[in-house]
Order: structure tokens, then C-alpha cells, then sequence
């Protein structure tokens, strides 16, 4: 590749994360490892007004030039204020991921001006039409006026997403699924790279009776259902659930079980340090692509799991772990099982060999880049 065009550009609504956000982590680890390979690269974020914590957060990087936009409530009007920072760029490949209206806007800005794009699905609905409409449904609403403002403006994003998605050339999945729902649906080949992992520090790798759990504050991840475990195992005293992620701000204290601790968003740091304690991580989410909080229980060696998500059948075909198809009272039995002493040996020896052969995080960049210079 010539030396002239490496230069890239990551365009994502939060780069600098303060807790355990997977698309964030993803593009901290890959412009880290353009960085190492002598890049020039760029980021355009929803940061005006917060650059004083951005440049105070363990993430921040001097080598890399920012750009930052406003992030507003309504989220078309952000077409226009990302398409104006992007103007203010100067980069040969742009690296979009987690949609918004940025997908639409960095679509409209190679094109006009002969660049590169590569839009990177952060989950399984980024695959498929009408996102947000269906987002729009799990929501509430009292005041009628503010209702039928965030349908319009859902409906509107949706079609201008799926205008940009149905044109970018080069399309970054996770997973199969999310390969064959892209295609069907958008009607554009893409590749799959997993996601990666990186340790950015030593920890201290000792197991405990930890079940823990990890999740933003969307309804997707159905935290209340953790907590529901929680209080149907109050009576094992030695075992410890633990909750991390903003998720946790919707549970006061007083509500929850004493054996369950509500830590709230934690540095991305003292998660690892959590997933290398725990023997247990619970997934409760609806759907997801490839969860970061499973290639790092991989890494470590905690047992996965998961209600709902069996990316590429990992749990139910190539038993990583296990997926009980949404049926929480399997889950329960299966762990009081493990509490029983059950040997779950032979999961945990599996996911960590799963982790050396999809997840290295050289290698997978090695991968993109060879897509990214394709003609």
C-alpha cells in the first residue's frame, strides 16, 4: 500500500469511553495498532463541549487528531454537523462504526470527495432495515408531542442509514449472521473480522465465586433479569453476583440482594479485573453480534452464559459455553449446577482456544487492511 494513503479516520459517536463500551474498546484497540504500524490517523466524535475529560481520560492519545461534534437529541440533525467536521478532515480511509446519522454523513462525504469508506456493524440490527423503528417501539412515552417528534425522527434516520448502507463498498461484519442479513437486506458483500482484544495491563488472574454481569443502560440487555437471578440464589452465601456498566443506574440499592453488588461504569481496566475473578459471566441481552464481554471471559478463562446470544452457534454447535435459547429457568439449573461443583472444564478449555484463533488483535488488522486496499 502506498506510504501517501495510510491515513485513516474513525468516525463513531463515542471514541473515549469512561466504562465498558464494546464499539469504543474496538476502535481504541485499532487506532492504537495503526498507530504502532506508522499511520496518521484521525477521529471525528461526539465530543464538543467534553474535550477537558477526553484529554484527561486514560484513552486519550496526543499522535491522534480529533474532531468533535455535538451529539443532539435529535439524531438526523446530526447529518449536518458530522458532515462539516468531516470537511475539516484529511484522511484516504474513513472507518465508520455504530450508524446514527454519521453512517449516512461519512457515506455522503467519500463519495463527494474520492474517498474510502468501511462501515463496521457494531451489532446484528445493523444489518438489518429499520433499526430504529423498531427501536422506537420499546419505548414509552407520556407526552404526545415528544412521541411522535422521536418516530420522525427514528423513521427519517432509518431511510437515511439505509440509503448510505445500501451503497457503501466495503461492509466489516462480525459474525456470519450478521453477513447474511447485510446481504439480504442491503444487497452488498462484506467480510467478516472479529472483534479482537488486547490486554492494555497486567492483571491478577485469581478465580472466585464471582457471577458478574456487564451492560450499557438499554433495554436490550435486560439487566433486571440479573438481578432476578440474583435474588433466586440469595441463599448461597459464599457465591457473589456482581454488576458492572451505566445499566447499574437503574437499580437503587435498597432494591437489589445482599448478595449482589451494584458497582456501576467502571475503567475499562477494573472490568478486566472482574472478568479475571469471576467463574461465571451471565449475557442477558435479546440479541448482539459478538459481545465484547465474551472474548474477554475467553481470554480469562470465566464460563459464558448466555440467555439469548450464540454468535455463529458458538455455545449450542462448538459448546464455548452455554446458551439456553431465552429460557432463564435452564440458566438457573445450569447454575446451581456449577455451584453444585458441576465440571465445566471442558467449555472453558474450549473458549480459550476459540479466543488464540479468532481474537488476535495483529492479526485481524492485518486482515483489514488487506480489504481496505482492495480495488
Amino acid at each position: 500500500m502506498c506510504l501517501d494513503n495510510n491515513r485513516i479516520c474513525f468516525v463513531i459517536p463515542n471514541f473515549v469511553t469512561f466504562s465498558t463500551g464494546g464499539a469504543e474498546i474496538q476502535v481504541h484497540y485499532l487506532t492504537q495498532a495503526f498507530l504502532d504500524r506508522g499511520w496518521t490517523v484521525e477521529v471525528v466524535c461526539a465530543g464538543l463541549g467534553h474535550e477537558k475529560e477526553i484529554r484527561q481520560s486514560s484513552f486519550f492519545n496526543r499522535k491522534i487528531q480529533y474532531h468533535y461534534y455535538r451529539k443532539r437529541s435529535i439524531r438526523i440533525c446530526e447529518f449536518w454537523d458530522v458532515l462539516k467536521v468531516l470537511k475539516k478532515t484529511n484522511s484516504f480511509y474513513y472507518y465508520q462504526r455504530t450508524d446514527f446519522a454519521l453512517t449516512a454523513s461519512t457515506y455522503w462525504y467519500t463519495r463527494k470527495k474520492g474517498k474510502n469508506m468501511i462501515f463496521a456493524l457494531a451489532g446484528d440490527s445493523d444489518a438489518q432495515r429499520n433499526k430504529y423503528s423498531m427501536y422506537f417501539k420499546q419505548y414509552s412515552y407520556t407526552n404526545f408531542l415528544k412521541k411522535w417528534i422521536r418516530k420522525a425522527d427514528f423513521f427519517l434516520l432509518d431511510r437515511l442509514i439505509e440509503w448510505a448502507k445500501k451503497r457503501v463498498d466495503k461492509v466489516v461484519c462480525q459474525n456470519q449472521f450478521q453477513l447474511q442479513a447485510y446481504e439480504s437486506d442491503f444487497n452488498r458483500k462484506g467480510i467478516i473480522i472479529p472483534n479482537s482484544f488486547s490486554l492494555l495491563k497486567e492483571v491478577n488472574e485469581s478465580k472466585e465465586k464471582v457471577i458478574l454481569w456487564v451492560g450499557n443502560n438499554t433495554l436490550v440487555k435486560q439487566a433486571h433479569l440479573f438481578v432476578e437471578l440474583a435474588k433466586k440464589f440469595e441463599i448461597y452465601r459464599d457465591w457473589n453476583f456482581v454488576m458492572l456498566g451505566s445499566a447499574c443506574d437503574s437499580f437503587l440499592t435498597e432494591d437489589t440482594p445482599h448478595n449482589l453488588s451494584v458497582l456501576g461504569s467502571v475503567s475499562y481496566q477494573e472490568a478486566n479485573q472482574w472478568f479475571a475473578r469471576a467463574r461465571v459471566y451471565v449475557n442477558t441481552s435479546l440479541n448482539e453480534g459478538m459481545p465484547n464481554t465474551f472474548i474477554q471471559s475467553w481470554f480469562f478463562s470465566t464460563l459464558i452464559l448466555s440467555l439469548n446470544v450464540d454468535p455463529d452457534h458458538v455455545f449450542s454447535r462448538e459448546h464455548m459455553g452455554f446458551c439456553f435459547q431465552g429460557d432463564l429457568v435452564r440458566m438457573e439449573e445450569c447454575l446451581l449446577a456449577i455451584m453444585a461443583g458441576m465440571d465445566v472444564s471442558q467449555q472453558v478449555l474450549k473458549g480459550s482456544a476459540y479466543f488464540n484463533m479468532q481474537f488476535n488483535l495483529a492479526h485481524n488488522v492485518d486482515k483489514l487492511i488487506d480489504y481496505m486496499s482492495l480495488a
